[in-house]
C-alpha cells in the first residue's frame, strides 16, 4: 500500500476506535450520571415536601388528635363497640341531668366500606335546659355519635318535663 492509503486507513481506524469508545465506553456512563442526577433532583424534591411537612408537624399532630378516638373501636367486636357507645351515651346522660328510661340497641348494623353504624333507641326524661346540655354533650362527645331522629312531647299539661326519645347513631370506623 501507498504512503497516502496508510494514513487514509490510521485516519479512519482512529475515528472508528473513537467513535467505539465514545458509544459504547462514554455513553452508558453519560445514561446512569443523567438518570443519577434526575434521581437527586427527585429526592431533593421529596425532602423539600418532606420538611415542609416536618415544619407542619405540631398542627397536623393537634389535628390528629381531635379525631384520634373516633378510630379507637377499629379492633373491637360489635358487642364491644355497642357497649362503649351505651356507656357513653348513659354517662353523658347522668352528666346532662337527663333521667334515662330505657335504651335498647337495634340487632342491625349498617356496614361500608369504612365503618359500621350502630343505632340505638333511647327514651328519656329531661326539661329543655337539660335536654340542651346533652345535645351539646353528645355532639363534644369523643365518640362519633350522631342524632338520627328525635321525638319531643310534654310528659303531661302544662309540665316544663318532656318526653324524649331519640334514635341515636354511633360511628365506628374499620
Amino acid at each position: 500500500m501507498k504512503k497516502e492509503q496508510l494514513i487514509i486507513v490510521y485516519i479512519v481506524s482512529a475515528i472508528l476506535c473513537v467513535w467505539i469508545v465514545v458509544r459504547f465506553v462514554f455513553g452508558p456512563f453519560h445514561e446512569k450520571l443523567s438518570s443519577l442526577s434526575q434521581e437527586a433532583r427527585l429526592s431533593e424534591e421529596r425532602l423539600k415536601k418532606g420538611l415542609a411537612l416536618v415544619a407542619k408537624k405540631e398542627p397536623i399532630n393537634k389535628a390528629y388528635e381531635k379525631y384520634a378516638s373516633y378510630f379507637s373501636l377499629q379492633s373491637v367486636s360489635d358487642e364491644e363497640a355497642t357497649a362503649v357507645f351505651l356507656k357513653e351515651v348513659e354517662k353523658v346522660g347522668r352528666e346532662s341531668g337527663i333521667t334515662i328510661l330505657d335504651m335498647k340497641p337495634q340487632k342491625d348494623t349498617e356496614k361500608d366500606k369504612i365503618s359500621k353504624q350502630y343505632s340505638i333507641n333511647i327514651k328519656a326524661e329531661g326539661d329543655m335546659n337539660s335536654l340542651v346540655d346533652f345535645l351539646y354533650a353528645l355532639h363534644s362527645s369523643k365518640l362519633l355519635l350522631s342524632i338520627e331522629k328525635m321525638v319531643l312531647a310534654p310528659k303531661g299539661d302544662n309540665a316544663s318535663v318532656l318526653n324524649i326519645n331519640i334514635l341515636l347513631i354511633g360511628v365506628a370506623f374499620l
